[in-house]
């Protein structure tokens, strides 16, 4: 697969193009290659988690029930729309991180999988050992 570098998008906030830029430097440090194929995902990523900071600031700043008047002049409260949005876009972020193994639960597996499984080879195993 032909390899073009991701760029962030440009239309993003700063704390998302941060949060990719560290998310970018995970990858590497995984030793995860980046193909045209990741960049579709990747911008996923930094929109929803632009979208699920927009709307989690916007719903703390604004509080979190709304009060609206209704067309019989009544005044209604309910939960400001942003906390679904906030909601909404969180679920979906987590499920494009766990594509990518970058969830505190994925990561832990991960790490117990990576340990030498074989540091210590069982006697059972010792015949099959394949020597270098």
């Amino acid at each position: 697969m032909k390899k073009k570098e991701f760029h962030i998008p440009t239309d993003i906030c700063l704390d998302a193009k941060k949060y990719m830029k560290q998310l970018l430097q995970e990858l590497r440090d995984k030793g995860i290659e980046i193909t045209i194929l990741d960049h579709v995902s990747l911008e996923l990523i930094a929109n929803t988690y632009d979208l699920w900071l927009d709307a989690t600031n916007t719903y703390k700043k604004e509080g979190n029930i709304i009060s609206e008047t209704n067309a019989r002049n009544t005044t209604i409260t309910k939960p400001h729309p942003a906390i679904k949005i906030a909601f909404d876009s969180g679920a979906q972020l987590r499920k494009l991180l766990l594509d990518y193994g970058l969830t505190l639960g994925t990561k832990i597996r991960i790490d117990a999988l990576q340990g030498d499984l074989f540091e210590e080879i069982p006697p059972q195993l010792q015949k099959f050992r394949v020597m270098k």
